[in-house]
């Protein structure tokens, strides 16, 4: 066969040059990611190395079982696998501190892009810019001034109880996993907004917003993968997304409230003066010296995330608590035994340092946030020099990660992982295991509302298990089984018949 000749190639239809063309750059591309690449001498599937079509195939179209695959990858590839062409994975628990507590790695902007949130502090993927949110908004969410507030979480918390009771006897069981989302959504917007939205009286917990955003961390993760798809779904008008997915819309419609909630405080900032409490917005409208305010654009991303955030990770830590406290008989009993003895009288308020104090409450939500992981999607972080990670030098400008529950199912750590066991954490010194509980992250860029977080699990799995009586029902293991597109998605829904509620009369007086 002889060389391909200029006449020969000009008789060639165009499409078909075009073609040759497009096969020999991406032939080259698949070369050099295989053999040229600083990663080429990682372990690991050799598609993951020469495309990230290969973590898109299990995330989006195996419906999210990623995870579960690289559990499989790293018992036959080790404890770092490459898993995209410039990504590693780490199964090494000692990994974990080494990403996610160096402030020289910054968050990696393509897969952060998807939030569309890049002036919000979660978003931000610039570090010194990202500190300086974190440094203002930081004192509205220590912990002196979540007890400050806490009353404003006490008053969501009594609300709830009494829907509760409304419900007893009800002709269908309550999805009290959708009641989780409605106190977590009141408690995140009457803590940084002293706005109350009345999700908890929303007939069968359904309000709009709480229905759609279970599905948005599918949205998310959607949009990581598919970028070229933003503009598309963030041009569609409100009555068409309708026409698409009904409930998806209350998305955009809260988004919308929220925007213009910022709007009116920017014009008239004034109005802070009259709320009950100080708000998110007087640490942005009124900066302490040296920092300065926000724009309109930064106050309305950040808003949203607070939400979102604080609303799903929450509520889903309080369903899965709650399912394995109701499934395991002996746990129940002995919760609600130390309760009843720290509060004789239902009607007595639980303050939040006193719940704090009880070691088996404390057990018991440290083992449902160890099942219940928070984020579950690896975060992907920027070495920015050559690093040692896990005894392992990593070149510069790679992109590392580790889901935290390669932590929280961990063996070595937590025998029999899947045991729902609390009193692995009653031992002479449980602060070994907590340190590895990470559902808010770790390190500078760990969850911003981590002390607003612990103080609504302790205030309404207390609360809960005191003064409520109830029955799990057509709720099987089955319906716990998630997805991971960012945070579990689940097949099913946390169902209860609620059979006695007691202690309410405090609230209904205030």
């Amino acid at each position: 066969m002889g060389a391909m000749t200029l006449s020969s190639l000009e008789a060639q239809p165009p499409v078909l040059i075009v073609l040759q063309a497009v096969l020999v750059v991406v032939a080259g591309l698949v070369f050099s990611r295989l053999y040229l690449h600083p990663l080429a001498s990682f372990p690991g599937p050799k598609l993951a190395a020469a495309t990230g079509w290969y973590a898109t195939y299990y995330d989006i179209f195996m419906g999210g079982i990623m995870l579960e695959h690289l559990e499989a990858l790293h018992k036959q590839y080790g404890p770092v696998i490459r898993i995209a062409p410039n990504t590693l994975h780490f199964s090494d628990v000692k990994a974990y501190d080494s990403i996610y507590t160096d402030r020289r790695f910054p968050k990696d902007p393509a897969f952060y892009a998807a939030f569309l949130a890049d002036e919000a502090s979660f978003g931000c993927t610039d570090i010194k810019k990202a500190k300086t949110r974190r440094d203002l908004l930081g004192p509205f969410f220590s912990r002196k001034s979540v007890l400050k507030l806490e009353s404003v979480i006490q008053e969501a918390v009594g609300r709830f109880i009494v829907s509760l009771s409304q419900r007893i006897d009800a002709p269908q069981p309550v999805n009290i996993h959708r009641a989780f989302l409605s106190i977590t959504l009141e408690v995140i917007t009457t803590y940084c907004f002293a706005q109350r939205y009345n999700a908890i009286e929303y007939p069968d917990y359904g309000y709009p917003f709480v229905k759609a955003v279970q599905g948005a961390s599918y949205g998310g993760c959607l949009l990581q993968h598919f970028p070229f798809l933003t503009p598309l779904v963030m041009g569609l008008p409100t009555w068409l997304l309708k026409m698409i997915h009904e409930e998806s819309a209350a998305l955009p419609e809260f988004r919308d409230r929220l925007d213009a909630e910022v709007d009116k405080t920017i014009k008239d900032p004034t109005a802070l003066e009259q709320t009950e409490h100080e708000t998110i917005y007087h640490h942005m409208l009124n900066p302490r010296a040296g920092y300065e305010q926000p724009s309109a654009k930064s106050m309305k991303e950040e808003a949203a995330i607070l939400i979102g955030a604080g609303t799903e990770t929450t509520g889903n830590a309080c369903a899965v608590i709650a399912y394995h406290i109701l499934t395991n008989e002996d746990v129940h009993r002995r919760l609600k035994k130390d309760l009843v003895e720290a509060w004789p009288d239902p009607d007595a308020p639980m303050p939040l340092e006193k719940l704090e104090k009880l070691p088996y409450l404390a057990a018991c939500i440290y083992e449902g946030l160890r099942f219940a992981h928070g984020v579950v999607t690896p975060l992907p972080r920027i070495v920015t020099q050559p690093t040692e990670i896990a005894g392992v030098l990593i070149p510069k400008n790679t992109l590392v990660t580790m889901s935290s529950t390669f932590l929280h199912r961990n063996t070595d750590i937590f025998p029999d992982p899947y045991t729902f066991n609390p009193d692995r954490f009653l031992g002479k010194n449980p602060s070994e295991l907590t340190n590895y509980i990470v559902p808010f992250s770790k390190g500078p860029r760990m969850c911003l509302g981590i002390n607003l977080a612990w103080a609504e699990l302790y205030l309404i799995i207390g609360n809960l298990f005191r003064k409520v009586d109830l029955e799990l029902v057509d709720t099987t293991a089955k319906d716990m089984e998630w997805g991971a597109f960012l945070l579990p998605y689940y097949k099913g829904f946390v169902k209860a018949n609620i059979q006695k509620v007691e202690g309410i009369q405090q609230f209904m007086e205030g």
